[in-house]
């Protein structure tokens, strides 16, 4: 079975995220280097929710996911709950 996983968790992602993963022609495994090569976020989000940065070009794409509970599989994965592309300005 294709799994992708982050910190040894595999990586659900949530209906919104789905369609924002679509929207910029992405996949999980762009997810994964986003998560892996990217940088903490300058804003603070929820303990348990981790958001990273990474810089392509002048676009800075970003991931969220949050650890949450699988009943169907019965463990503990990450759940893709954002996926994002902003333009970055010259300050």
């Amino acid at each position: 079975m294709f799994t992708v996983t982050y910190q040894g968790l595999r990586i659900a992602v949530s209906l919104s995220a789905a369609r924002e993963l679509m929207e910029e022609e992405k996949t999980v495994d762009d997810v994964v280097e986003v998560l892996e090569t990217g940088y903490d976020a300058p804003r603070k989000r929820r303990v348990g929710t981790i958001e990273r940065w990474l810089n392509k070009g002048n676009k800075t794409y970003n991931a969220v996911i949050v650890k949450d509970h699988d009943n169907s599989m019965n463990e503990e994965v990450w759940v893709l709950i954002h996926f994002g592309r902003f333009t970055r300005r010259k300050v």
